[in-house]
Formats: C-alpha cells, sequence, structure tokens
C-alpha cells in the first residue's frame, strides 16, 4: 500500500516537471519545502550547516555581480546580499545553489545547480537529454530564486550586472545665456547653469555636469532658414549626416524655449540613463542709452590726403544720434547707411564707405543728403547686441566760388616763353589765371600757385580731356601753343572747403618779337672731322648778324639754331651712293633696322655750292624764325701724312701704325711699295684701301673690269698687272665715272701713276703686285691719301722686309745610297732638295738653285744649273739660296752614276 502511494507521488510529480520545462523560471518560481511542499512566501529563513551546525540566517536581496566576476567575488556579493547574522560566518565556505533555465537547442530545462553553471538531464520523447545551465555571473540580470547547497531554505534574488543610475530634471526652468569677455556665448558655462538649475536629482548622489552630456534638440537650416529635420546635437551647433549621407547644418542654440537632454552613459559598474525636459534660454538684456531728440547734423569730414574719412565720420554720427550711454561707445559701434536702390533687391544696408564687387565697382559710399541710419552694438557679457536706427542729415563741405573777370566766357592771353627753347607753361598757366579770375570764396584769395589750370586736347569739346599745358594727346599730335582753347581752373580743395572748376575760352598769342636768319652769300669755310666745328664755323661765317633779327650774338649759341644740308643718302656702309637726297643734320643721319644699316646721310662733305638751312628756335623774347636757306663752299682741309718707317720679316704683318694721318679721319690710303728684292729684282706692290675688297664694291666692279679686259678686278688683285695695264685700268672713262658714285676720288688715280713714273728703272712692262711686299727686299714706300674732304696727301719712307736666317734648311729629297746610281734609276731620280722653316716647306721654293758639274764616262765635261745628269759618270751637285725671304746653307754631295 505504501509502495503505490509513493509510486503514485512520483509519477505525479514527473508529469508536473514535465508540463513545466518549457518555462524559464528565475528563482522563486518554484520553491521546495521538503517532499510535497510548494513555496514559501517567508523572506527569510534559517539554516543549519552540516560542518558546524550554526544557523545561518538568509533574507532576500539586491546583488551586483558583474559578467566577469570570479567564484570569491560571487559568493562574496551573495554573503553581503543574502546572509543576515554575518558574524563569525566566511564566506567562502557558504555552497549556494540557484534555480535557473537551462538549455540544449531550443529545448529549456529548469533546475536547481550550483552558482558557477551545472547540467541536468531529462527525458524528451523517451530520450535523455543534457541541458546546460550558466554561472549566476553571467546569467542575465533579473530575479533568481537562491538557497545554501543541501537545504530547502529559498530566498530571492534580484542580480545585477551593474549599479542603476537615474536623472530626474525640473520643468518649466529658465537660464540665462552666459558670455565671455568677448561677448561670444560661453557653452561650457551654459551646460553648468542648466546642471545646476535643471537637474532636481540624481544617482549616483557624485554626478557631476563634467559627467553628461547635455544636448538641446535641434533644426537644421539651410541659407539661414529652418528645414524641417530634428537632431539632437551639442550647444555649439553641429554638422551632421543624415540617412543617404548628406551633411545637414544644425545651428547653435539660441534664447527661446529649447528641448534639453541631460544623458549620462554610466561606467563599467552603472548603466547609463537620459532625462529630458524644456527649458527657456533666456537672452541678456539691451544696453541702456538715450538718444537725442532730433539727431545733429553731420559733415562729410575729410583727410590729410582730401578723401572722406570714414572713421571720422562714425563717431560724428554717433555723437549726432546717441545723447548719452554708459555702456554703448562711439568706438565699439558700426555704422551703416540705407542705400536705396532701383529695386528692393538693390536697397541694402552698406558701411559708410561702400561696398566695391569688382575692382573699384560696386555699391557707393554715403553721400551728403538725408540718410537712414543704423549704429550697432556688437554686445557684452552684460549686455546683447544693441542696434539703434535714425534718419541724419548729412552735409558737405562748403565749396569754392571764383569769380571771374570780364563775360566770364572769352579771353586773351599772351604766351609766356622760357630763355631756353620755348613756352614756359607755368607762367602761361599763371598767366591765364590772373587775367580770367578776380577773386574767390571759400576759401578767399586763392592764387595761381593754389589751382590746376588745364587744356582740352579734344578740340572739338565733344569729350572732356583735359590735360597739363605741358602735356600732349594720346598720338602726340595736339599740343599746347598759340591758338583758342577751352580751359579749365581747378581747385582740388582742402579738409575745411570742397573743390571746383570753371571752364572758359582763352585765345593764346606769341607777343614775342618775330625772329629772322640772314645768310652772307658766297661765304666758305674749311672741312673737319668735328662736325661740332663746322657748325660754329657756320654759326660764325654763315649767319649775316647784321642784318638778321635775333638776339645778341653772344647771349645765342648753337644750340640756339637748328643747322642742316642737303646731301645724298649712302647705302648699307658701303659708300655706295643713292639717289635719295634730303636735309640731314650737320653731323649726318643713319637709319638702321637692328643691326642691319639702311642707309647713312655722312658728316657734310667738301664741296662747292652746297645748299644748307638754319632756324632760330626762340626764346622768351623772340619767337622761332622760319628756315633761311643758302649756298656755302665747304674747302678740303689738308692731311699729313707720315710713312713710320720699319723693318719686318717678310711673313710678318705691317704695325698698326704704319702709317698714319693728322688728322686722323677716315681716309682712303693708296700704298706703293718699290725697291729691289733679295732676289735682285724689281719688286713693285700696290697696296688698296680696304673698301676695294668690300663684297659690295667688288660685285659692281667685277663685271666692269671683266668686260673692258676679260677678267675681272678681283682676278687682277690676285694675279697682279704692269704698269701699262693699271694706267689704262686708271684712265678708263667708264671705271671712273662707277669709281666716283662709290665715292671714290679718281683724281688720286694721277698722283698714283705720278709716283710709279718716276720710279728709277720702271716701265709698262713692270709687273705691280697688290697688296704689301711678300718678298724680302729694301722698298721705299709712298702713301697716298684719298678723301673727297681733304687735299691728296703724300708720304713717303722705307720699309725693309727681311729674310730669315734662322731657322730655314734645305734637305734632299731622296738620298743616294753608297753614292751611286745605275743609268736607269738615274732616269727617275729626284736629285731636288726642299727649303725647309721651322720643320715645315716653305710655300715658295723659287729661291732654291742647283749647280750640276762633273764629268761622263767618256770624259766629257758636264755642268748645268737646271738639269740633273743621266749618263754614267761621275757629278757634283751643290744648292744654295738665291733670293727670297729665307736664307738656308748651301748643300753639296758627289755621286757616280754606272751603266
Amino acid at each position: 500500500m505504501r509502495s503505490t502511494k509513493a509510486t503514485r507521488w512520483l509519477s505525479g510529480t514527473l508529469a508536473a516537471l514535465l508540463l513545466a520545462q518549457g518555462m524559464c523560471l528565475p528563482a522563486g518560481a518554484w520553491s521546495w519545502g521538503g517532499w510535497g511542499s510548494w513555496g514559501d512566501s517567508s523572506q527569510t529563513s534559517q539554516v543549519e550547516t552540516q560542518e558546524a551546525k550554526a544557523e545561518v540566517q538568509l533574507q532576500s536581496g539586491t546583488a551586483i555581480i558583474p559578467a566577469d566576476a570570479d567564484e570569491a567575488a560571487v559568493r562574496q556579493a551573495l554573503f553581503d546580499a543574502l546572509v543576515i547574522n554575518k558574524d563569525g560566518v566566511d564566506p567562502q565556505s557558504l555552497e549556494w545553489e540557484y534555480y535557473c533555465t537551462g538549455k540544449n537547442g531550443l529545448l529549456t530545462n529548469d533546475a536547481w545547480g550550483s552558482i558557477n553553471g551545472f547540467t541536468s538531464e531529462k527525458k524528451v520523447v523517451f530520450v535523455t537529454t543534457t541541458f546546460t545551465h550558466p554561472a549566476l555571473a553571467a546569467n542575465e540580470d533579473g530575479n533568481y530564486q537562491v538557497r545554501l547547497a543541501g537545504t530547502n531554505a529559498e530566498v530571492t534574488l534580484t542580480k545585477q550586472a551593474k549599479g542603476t543610475s537615474s536623472i530626474t530634471l525640473n520643468k518649466g526652468a529658465s537660464v540665462a545665456l552666459p558670455y565671455d569677455e568677448n561677448a561670444q556665448v560661453d557653452y561650457d558655462a551654459l551646460r553648468a547653469a542648466i546642471f545646476e538649475n535643471v537637474v532636481a536629482s540624481k544617482t549616483p548622489e557624485d554626478l557631476s555636469v563634467d559627467d553628461v552630456t547635455i544636448e538641446y534638440y535641434a533644426e537644421n537650416v539651410v541659407a539661414g532658414r529652418p528645414a524641417g529635420t530634428h537632431e539632437w546635437v551639442r550647444f555649439e551647433g553641429d554638422t551632421i549626416k543624415n540617412a543617404i549621407g548628406i551633411p545637414l547644418d544644425y545651428p547653435a542654440i539660441s534664447a527661446g524655449e529649447q528641448k534639453i537632454r541631460v544623458s549620462y552613459v554610466g561606467t563599467d559598474t552603472i548603466y547609463g540613463t537620459s532625462a529630458e525636459t524644456t527649458v527657456t534660454i533666456v537672452e541678456r538684456p539691451e544696453a541702456p542709452y538715450t538718444l537725442k531728440e532730433t539727431p545733429d547734423a553731420v559733415t562729410l569730414a575729410v583727410g590729410s590726403d582730401m578723401k572722406v574719412d570714414y572713421n571720422l565720420l562714425e563717431t560724428a554720427i554717433f555723437n549726432a544720434v546717441v545723447a548719452s550711454s554708459e555702456v554703448i561707445k562711439a568706438d565699439d559701434v558700426t555704422v551703416e547707411y540705407y542705400y536705396e536702390g532701383l529695386t528692393s533687391v538693390d536697397s541694402k544696408w552698406l558701411p559708410l564707405e561702400g561696398k566695391p564687387v569688382v575692382g573699384e565697382a560696386g555699391w557707393p559710399a554715403i553721400s551728403a543728403g538725408t540718410q537712414k541710419i543704423r549704429i550697432s552694438w556688437p554686445g557684452n557679457q552684460t549686455y546683447a547686441p544693441t542696434t539703434i536706427e535714425a534718419t541724419v542729415q548729412v552735409n558737405d563741405r562748403e565749396q569754392v566760388q571764383f569769380t571771374l573777370n570780364g563775360d566770364g566766357e572769352n579771353y586773351e592771353v599772351g604766351m609766356v616763353f622760357n630763355v631756353e627753347q620755348g613756352y614756359d607753361y607755368a607762367a602761361t598757366a599763371k598767366a591765364i589765371y590772373n587775367t580770367v579770375v578776380a577773386s574767390t570764396v571759400n576759401p578767399e584769395g586763392l592764387t595761381a600757385d593754389d589751382v590746376t589750370v588745364q587744356y582740352n586736347v579734344d578740340k572739338t569739346g565733344i569729350t572732356d580731356s583735359f590735360k597739363p599745358l605741358n602735356e600732349t594727346d594720346a598720338t602726340g599730335l595736339v599740343k599746347f601753343g598759340t591758338g583758342t582753347w577751352e580751359i579749365r581752373i581747378s581747385w582740388a580743395g582742402n579738409q575745411t572747403y570742397r573743390g571746383n572748376h570753371v571752364d572758359v575760352n582763352v585765345t593764346t598769342t606769341d607777343n614775342r618779337l618775330a625772329s629772322a636768319v640772314a645768310l652772307k652769300s658766297g661765304a666758305s669755310f674749311t672741312y673737319n672731322m668735328d662736325a661740332s666745328a663746322m657748325k660754329q664755323a657756320i654759326f660764325d661765317n654763315v649767319i649775316d648778324w647784321d642784318n638778321s633779327t635775333l638776339p645778341a650774338k653772344e647771349t645765342l649759341s648753337l644750340n640756339n639754331f637748328v643747322i642742316e644740308y642737303y646731301g645724298k643718302v649712302i647705302l648699307f656702309d658701303g659708300g655706295i651712293d643713292s639717289e635719295i637726297e634730303g636735309w640731314a643734320p650737320i653731323e649726318g643721319k643713319s637709319y638702321d633696322l637692328g643691326d642691319l644699316n639702311l642707309g647713312t646721310y655722312p658728316q657734310m662733305g667738301a664741296g662747292e655750292n652746297q645748299s644748307i638751312r638754319i632756324s632760330y628756335k626762340g626764346n622768351a623774347d623772340y619767337r622761332p624764325s622760319e628756315t633761311t636757306e643758302g649756298t656755302v663752299t665747304v674747302n678740303k682741309a689738308k692731311v699729313s701724312v707720315k710713312v713710320n718707317s720699319t723693318n719686318i720679316y717678310a711673313d710678318e704683318q705691317l704695325p698698326a701704325n704704319f702709317i698714319t694721318t693728322d688728322p686722323a679721319d677716315e681716309f682712303d690710303i693708296y700704298t706703293i711699295y718699290a725697291g729691289v728684292t733679295s732676289s735682285v729684282s724689281t719688286g713693285v706692290y700696290l697696296d688698296l684701301p680696304d673698301r676695294y675688297t668690300n663684297s659690295a664694291v667688288l660685285k659692281l666692279l667685277d663685271p666692269i673690269v671683266e668686260k673692258l679686259y676679260g677678267k675681272s678686278f678681283t682676278q687682277m688683285m690676285n694675279d697682279g698687272v704692269t704698269v701699262g695695264e693699271l694706267r689704262e685700268l686708271f684712265s678708263t672713262q667708264e671705271l671712273l665715272d662707277l669709281l666716283d658714285k662709290l665715292n671714290i676720288d679718281t683724281g688720286t688715280f694721277g698722283q698714283i701713276l705720278n709716283v710709279i713714273n718716276k720710279l728709277p728703272g720702271v716701265m709698262d712692262s713692270v709687273r705691280i703686285g697688290f697688296g704689301t711686299p711678300n718678298r724680302a727686299g729694301l722698298y721705299t714706300v709712298t702713301a697716298v691719301t684719298d678723301s673727297k674732304n681733304y687735299e691728296t696727301g703724300v708720304g713717303f719712307g722705307f720699309l725693309l722686309t727681311k729674310m730669315r736666317f734662322s731657322g730655314p734648311k734645305l734637305t734632299w729629297n731622296q738620298e743616294i745610297n753608297g753614292g751611286k746610281l745605275t743609268a736607269a734609276e738615274a732616269q727617275n731620280f729626284d736629285f731636288d732638295a726642299t727649303l725647309y722653316y721651322d720643320g715645315l716647306p716653305v710655300e715658295d721654293q723659287s729661291s732654291v738653285h742647283y749647280l750640276y758639274s762633273g764629268f761622263t764616262s767618256s770624259w766629257r765635261v758636264y755642268s748645268s744649273t737646271t738639269t740633273a745628269p743621266t749618263e754614267p759618270g761621275r757629278y757634283v751637285v751643290t744648292v744654295c739660296i738665291l733670293g727670297g725671304n729665307y736664307m738656308a746653307a748651301p748643300i753639296t754631295r758627289s755621286f757616280q752614276i754606272t751603266k
């Protein structure tokens, strides 16, 4: 019977457990009070340990058990929270169990077990299944039934991994916006004020403003306007990307009702929390001030640079509007004026100095008139920014006024001239002012030194293009002088009075004495290579001072005149006359294109009946004269020619000062060298001026000479000519005409022929070489100068062209081995010798001479100076130098020719 009852009880219990296995029950959901006893409502139980049999009293409680707490920490926490009588009990000696849910996949099982974690088993569909129960520390926060191992006394444990926190906020609180010393919102101070005034309570108690985050619920702005998207942001404002990545701008907190959130993130042992409320943010009050009943009028003040001083104007406007203020001061405000544009888009508040947009173009500065003014004060820590608007009368300075003489429109003034050349513009301007202006007011007593006098370079008067009297228009064609002009007299103003101008018509006249230059007829003077000396000669000898109308001669100089001559252009630096004629300065004039000379008017040269013209430039008392033309004769100057006799080796160049002239002008110099060479022959050379080697001149000479003589002039200079050919060449009219066109004085050729004809023993057949002597010898030298500006000059001297004695050497071209040759070998043998100088063969071997002598094998005498022997016999040959430029010692050798 007892067995049957026990069996039934066990079956019922198992069934109940099976029905409850799907329920997740924290500790206390089931409480075992011994066999068959369900639950115990008592929150306190007594347990007697098996070891000490000490009675441990438990109570329900709350324990902070972090997820990573070890076994000892968990036991200590349970001991502290659940054990009532702690004295004499070791916390680590107590073994604890708790009732929790174990899992196996989706299956669960509730069971008692160790707080360190355990496993349990039960049959599921007749299969024993194992369930894993986590340790108490690793399990979720919540209420669990807990007991000491081996006992049935249960209590409820509220398990938490961290401690809780809380923040309670006041409703309807107001907080003033705090500002720093720079009148900027102090957001840190605002957060501290909200924490102080809005937070009613907090857990933990020691929470401070540094432990929490305080934000406000902001609405984003686009182009300064609310845009409808809200976000919790810091008081300073922020930029936050939305869900699709677009950055949205949220402004800083401002005065008004604001939704505030105070958040605490917690710590490793305390859970975070947050709370929200609405707070009224209050702005500072406006600064106190008192306005004048009627603003004073102000004047546009200017600085020393005659520009409006907007700083002074700002101060003047402030003082004109504000009667008093202990806070707002003139130095701390910004003053603007309202610009009334054509449309509302154009109308806006602007700085007093205006606002440039591109360069100097843009919004204008304030001007005289009734102006709407705004004075802005930026605020400080105590007072909010303050704006004052008023209407102010802005006046300009008084303007200068000119009182004019006469009809106030047309005037006549004599031009004033300076001592040097022409117009005295400063004195003329003064004369115009004194003629036109009678007096001035605002200010009084302005003089010519205070004003600016200008003339309109647009003579049509269509435009105002006023320039100073000493300047021209952009083309340089319009220049102030005598005539009728539109004249502007202006005064720029000063810091007290505003400038002004007056325009009148002024006819300027030349009241100076008329001047005239008279020239002497038949005047002449001598050419001088110094052009200033020639002009001085014209000044002294050609101007007829008695019949000219000019200032006294002693008061004048060349600088007071323009002196020109009528000449021809010489082309391309070649001395070739062109048919281009014109007036040119006495010193000549060159026309160049970069480094290329296109043509040149040379300095005025010698010649009869040359045209000149002279004009006087004028001065303060005399007007410039008309140009006067006349003719003069420029006589040829004399020249002294000197040949500085010298000696050189034949292969050396003549020194640069071999021939000198006085004066040292540019001359064509023909040099004749005549003498006896080292070969005891007559040597005549004609060295032509450099221009004959000029490519441009040769291009003209060569075809004419070749046409007349069958070879070009270049060939003649290379090959030389006879005296007869030279005489014929210098008498050909066609050639003489060409040379005259080349500015070569052909009269010099007669002098050259006279020199050559006077040389002893010179006949028409004697050949003349061109250039300087190229053979050693003693030469007389005659230098003949050619210049259209000078009489022909002749100089004489000597030139010794020396032979080289040191360095020359004769050397056999081919050696005779053993002193013997066969007759056959002699036919092709080179018996000659070569003259060397410093190891190199000399170019001219004509001075090498030979003497062959001996006997043939038939005892016939053999002697020759030209031909080497070829017949058998015994011979001697001697080689020596006769004449030439190099003297070497003779050489001799004996040889035998065999059969």
